[in-house]
């Protein structure tokens, strides 16, 4: 276990921003980094802060053609990745997309950086002190920070098609859960809005303790709580089930976990509140972000009319979206071809209504294209959680005349032109989907109803 303090911490900080100076980095640029839930990546965010740069984090599990999307939508000046994870070689990846980007000047490799001829990260940001060096003295604060655009929160959709959520300082310090004053853990990526949040800004900025796991393990993130004495701790419902299920395998001793915080009400069944009560003896329940974007759903009002949906201080200033014209601000609710799906965007810039793990499916356009199968009548697309694999997409439909098949439905989507990642793994047939007396899809409905796989 490796433990950073806060003098230390800032000690980096100080040094990743010169460190990016250094390459050429100014305020506004974007700096892309593809990382794991490590200390560098809490330092290279902070950093990014510190000179008025747009820190794009990128998730892990994004393979070439997702990272060209975001790298290429971001037009990041700097991207920095490991050289391997999990059997994979980011490095490699990020080196053979350098020349289709004309805007990324430089490559940074934490690891072997040798093999790719880029950027050493070690060598550059942690140990070279350009703040000794730097001719113009130490590097000044650029003026306004607090509503400058810092931050870019990718999530992808269909086709690669992908908006981006752009944060200043002041919405992400609007967008801090009360609860996150206390020792944080997140088994989420650290590119995921509630991780961030949660574990880096929030803790941070009431002095509190970040604790991080760079590999994802239910048994050793157990122990890892208990031992730093976490007292909120966020997931997945899949990671929360992983969880209960290794304390019911091997109890340990309660430790001070208090809230067991969850990104969104996606995936979670009464079935799962229940596990995690009776193992962790603490309650489910959501992050203060997905609270609001729960809250602020369009419901009716008395008089049988609906109230408008408001956006908050912890919005996005702006969302940028492939083929809509560019950034758009979030109070600009029309004259766009897809303004009713901006007006409909969380604090990440993402519908409300998506399910998945590394990969979101965006449930409505995925919905659409089931619906023109002949053989499908009404079709809803819900979170399933799978013990093995995580959060998953289920289709939940109700068949006119025969009968369709998983495979018959995953190819028709296939035809199509859905990617791969974003087809169901599951079906559920049904003689009727549960709606609201408005005919609302009732999704946790049919996600508490659903068998266990």
């Amino acid at each position: 276990m490796l433990r950073i303090s806060y003098g230390q911490l800032a000690g980096y900080v100080d040094r990743f921003a010169h460190a990016l100076d250094a390459l050429g980095v100014r305020a506004g640029d974007p700096v892309a980094f593809q990382l794991p839930n490590r200390w560098e990546t809490c330092a290279l965010l902070l950093a990014c802060l510190r000179i008025g740069a747009v820190a794009v984090p990128v998730m892990a599990g994004y393979g070439a053609r997702d990272l060209e999307s975001v790298l290429g939508a971001a037009q990041a000046r700097v991207c920095v990745v490991p050289d391997r994870w999990e059997g994979t070689s980011p490095a490699q990846v990020l080196a053979d997309l350098a020349p289709t980007l004309p805007w990324l000047r430089h490559r940074v490799v934490l690891g072997d950086a040798a093999a790719t001829g880029a950027v050493d990260f070690t060598r550059h940001f942690v140990r070279t002190p350009h703040e000794r060096y730097r001719r113009d003295g130490w590097l000044p604060l650029p003026a306004g920070l607090a509503d400058r655009i810092c931050l870019a929160v990718t999530s992808l959709g269909l086709h690669c098609a992908h908006s981006m959520a752009m944060h200043t300082p002041n919405t992400l310090h609007a967008g801090l859960d009360p609860r996150s004053r206390v020792t944080a853990f997140t088994a989420l990526p650290l590119a995921t809005l509630p991780s961030l949040l949660h574990t880096v800004v929030g803790p941070l900025t009431h002095g509190a303790t970040v604790v991080l796991q760079d590999v994802w393990d239910p048994e050793t993130a157990l122990d890892l709580m208990a031992s730093t004495h976490v007292r909120a701790a966020l997931a997945t419902p899949a990671q929360w089930a992983e969880l209960a299920a290794a304390q019911e395998q091997r109890p340990r001793p309660p430790g001070r976990l208090e809230h067991a915080l969850l990104p969104g009400r996606a995936g979670v069944t009464t079935r799962l509140a229940h596990q995690v009560h009776e193992t962790l003896r603490v309650p489910l329940d959501v992050t203060a972000s997905a609270a609001r974007a729960d809250d602020s759903d369009l419901a009716p009002a008395d008089a049988g009319r609906h109230r408008p949906r408001t956006r908050g201080p912890a919005s996005p200033l702006a969302v940028w979206q492939r083929d809509a014209g560019g950034l758009r601000p979030v109070w600009e609710r029309d004259h766009g071809p897809d303004a009713d799906r901006l007006t409909g965007l969380d604090e990440e810039g993402r519908t409300v209504e998506e399910v998945g793990g590394v990969f979101l499916v965006p449930v409505t356009e995925v919905e659409e294209h089931l619906l023109t199968h002949p053989h499908v009548a009404e079709a809803a697309v819900v979170a399933s959680t799978d013990p093995e694999h995580g959060e998953l997409a289920c289709a939940v439909v109700v068949p006119e005349g025969d009968p369709p098949s998983l495979l018959d439905l995953r190819a028709h989507l296939l035809s199509r032109g859905i990617l791969a990642s974003h087809l169901p793994a599951r079906l559920e047939l049904v003689p009727a989907l549960p709606r609201s007396e408005n005919g609302r899809v009732l999704r946790h409905r049919l996600q508490d109803t659903l068998p266990t796989p």
